[in-house]
């Protein structure tokens, strides 16, 4: 356990905080602040972000490391970052509202 909340440290430091563009000439997404966040979801009735990434972590058999709600252009989307068992992290896009996949963003 200890091990794994060091390497989750270590991940979160190696993250940058700030959104990351997207292969190719996509746009990049514009993740938001806490406090947005969390008006949106109370105003928009979104998913729960904590449930959508314990599913997520369940789905991909990874520890969960982090749960963000990004803008991308005009809908809302939730970033979820896992912690593969390789030591890999992969970030999985589900649409805010439906907590379904994303279909403008694939697993990186």
């Amino acid at each position: 356990m200890r091990r794994t909340l060091s390497k989750i440290l270590a991940l979160m430091v190696a993250i940058p905080s700030s959104a990351l563009a997207w292969a190719g000439d996509g746009p990049a997404l514009r993740c938001l602040p806490i406090a947005e966040t969390r008006h949106l979801i109370a105003d928009r009735r979104l998913g729960d972000p904590f449930a959508l990434m314990q599913a997520a972590s369940l789905a991909a058999h990874a520890e969960p490391i982090n749960a963000r709600l990004c803008r991308d252009h005009d809908e809302l989307v939730y970033e979820i970052s896992l912690l593969r068992r390789d030591g890999r992290v992969v970030r999985i896009y589900l649409d805010a509202a439906t907590g379904q996949p994303h279909a403008g963003h694939k697993e990186r």
